[in-house]
């Protein structure tokens, strides 16, 4: 008689929780793995790793009795045992069959995950695994002359796409999102938890802010010395305290930038491989760590801007070679700390920018004038490619060109408040540069006054501050502006672009102007007054506010009030639409 187990459900949740956290882990290391193992096909510590990992899913599947899972995982780890016996070689084919098995694996592991109950058809996928096993491709090891079989009948491998899912083949587009950092001495912890003590802490800090503000105000008005000294070192005290344990649930959340960045050499490997390109991808800084908020929006915009590296940006082999450039293609991906910032940077050594065919694209579609864009450097005519629909790629592929990929990059990395800036010479090749804050937590903040109001702007967003007097006011088109230096800047009344005034006000002078800058953009904004700076804890305006554009968020300062943050992104629109 079999003894059966006899496991509560609650227990079998826990366990396939954790198999399923643990899945991620693994694939992850074997989608970066793989394209490794190409490269490296003699590094048998390597290949070894990979065996572990496929070899850890299939035999916690079968526990679960995911059949699919485990059958898949079975096959792959076949042609993974002969590659770590030499049985067979290290091919291009044998990674696309590999990696494609990786893709349906990703499709059955999300179905486990949404507790979608579906079988797929994986005829197809295990029989091409089959093949190559047993050697009937390019997989196979090369034979001595004695034993040369015959060739091979018309090879199943080739047959590789058509049976692959759809929800793979949008995978393999986008590239396979990273869902875990790689092994480590951490300890896991329940995001809302974060999230809460992150709140926690916010309080802490709006507390801390009043406290010293009101003995600020104690300050002009002591009468007791020794009382207020007290006061004054329990406020130092609690502000010590305050900031380091922001700082330390600041990097709580904090993550290595690395978890995105480690999907791209899988992207790439495969844009590479469709488009007959070698193309050498080169990655620096992955230990940079954001706010796990940042890191999981920067995914889909760097997925385009390396898309567009790859496949607009670097030349065919043949092209590189008439140039007198190396047959590979090299592209750059690096992120580095500056201050309260990150910097990402994504360069290649291709063609650059066509900027002659930026200028005259940007006066076809009427995006601006003959005349104005000739006064135009080439950096501020870059910022034309940010523009929906905007291309100049003469032939349209299933990967980019169609001018529907960078105006995306500038809408969600403007979300973060974060700026993009280009750099490009013709035949030399194109850097990306987005700056981007480590945290959308907590920000230092420019208190000014407009209206009777008090607004917010995010420090990282101000370029300088002007006084009225002195600079003349000019009208272009109807709209005001003021020069600059050398530049023209257009200005707004904030009153009057929030709606906090009825009538019309725009025409109003102020003493003072904010200049703000997004991207290569900039705006001046007039204000009655400054009240300084503070760090300010960015709340959500909630369900019964909603979104409303033009702002982020709010804030409680010092005297209790709420003061609304200003989204300089979305001044930017207003004043696009009322001018």
């Amino acid at each position: 008689m079999t003894e059966s187990l006899d496991i509560d459900l609650d227990d079998m949740q826990e366990i396939l929780g954790d198999f399923l956290i643990e899945a991620d882990e693994l694939i992850e290391s074997l989608d970066t793995n793989f394209v490794k193992l190409e490269s490296t096909p003699d590094d048998l510590d390597l290949l070894n790793e990979i065996f572990r990992a496929a070899h850890t899913v299939k035999g916690t599947s079968s526990f679960l009795g995911l059949e699919q899972v485990t059958e898949l995982t079975h096959k792959m780890e076949d042609i993974l045992n002969k590659l770590r016996k030499s049985e067979l070689a290290v091919t291009p084919e044998i990674m696309d069959i590999l990696l494609e098995a990786l893709d349906i694996l990703k499709v059955l592991i999300g179905d486990v995950r949404s507790g979608t109950k579906r079988e797929h058809d994986l005829t197809s996928i295990i029989d091409r695994l089959v093949a190559a096993c047993n050697g009937e491709g390019a997989g196979a090891a090369a034979p001595t002359n004695a034993e040369k079989p015959a060739e091979p009948a018309e090879s199943t491998l080739e047959a590789a796409s058509e049976a692959t899912p759809d929800p793979v083949q949008e995978q393999k587009k986008a590239g396979a999102t990273p869902k875990h950092p790689t092994a480590e001495a951490t300890i896991r912890v329940d995001a809302e938890r974060l999230d809460t003590l992150m709140n926690m802490v916010g309080e802490l800090v709006l507390g801390r802010n009043s406290l010293t503000q009101t003995i600020n105000r104690l300050n002009v008005t002591k009468k007791d010395q020794d009382d207020f000294e007290h006061l004054t070192q329990a406020s130092n005290s609690i502000n010590f305290i305050t900031t380091e344990l922001q700082m330390a649930v600041m990097k709580m959340r904090m993550q290595p930038v690395g978890k995105v960045f480690n999907k791209f050499p899988r992207l790439v490997r495969d844009i590479a491989r469709d488009r007959g390109k070698q193309i050498n991808l080169e990655i620096f800084g992955e230990s940079t760590e954001l706010d796990k908020a940042v890191i999981e929006e920067i995914g889909d915009p760097l997925v385009h801007v390396i898309r567009n590296s790859c496949d607009h940006g670097l030349e065919s082999p043949e092209e590189r070679t008439v140039l007198g450039k190396s047959e590979v293609g090299t592209v750059k991906l690096e992120a580095l700390q500056e201050g309260s910032h990150i910097i990402i940077r994504v360069s290649d050594d291709g063609r650059g920018f066509d900027i002659d065919a930026i200028r005259a694209k940007a006066v076809e579609r009427e995006l601006i004038t003959q005349a104005e864009i000739d006064r135009l450097s080439d950096k501020e005519a870059y910022k034309f490619v940010l523009e929906p629909g905007f291309s100049t790629a003469k032939v349209v592929t299933d990967i980019s060109g169609r001018g529907v990929g960078m105006d995306v990059v500038r809408t969600n990395i403007e979300k973060l408040n974060g700026t993009i800036e280009f750099e490009s010479a013709k035949n030399v090749g194109t850097t990306i540069s987005i700056k981007l804050p480590l945290t959308l937590a907590i920000i230092q903040g420019l208190l000014v006054e407009s209206d009777n109001e008090v607004f917010i702007l995010p420090l990282a967003s101000v370029l300088g501050t002007v006084k009225r007097e002195g600079h003349h006011i000019h009208s272009v088109n109807g709209c005001p502006v003021f020069k600059l230096r050398d530049e023209i800047v257009p200005i707004i009344n904030l009153g009057y672009v929030l709606n906090l005034n009825s009538s019309d006000s725009s025409k109003v002078d102020k003493p003072y102007i904010v200049i703000v800058g997004l991207g290569a953009r900039k705006l001046g904004i007039q204000i009655d007054r400054f009240l300084g700076q503070e760090e300010v804890v960015i709340k959500s305006l909630g369900g019964y506010l909603g979104s409303r554009e033009g702002m982020s968020g709010a804030t409680i300062l010092g005297d209790g009030r709420i003061r609304m943050i200003l989204d300089i992104a979305g001044i930017f629109k207003i004043a696009g639409k009322r001018n």
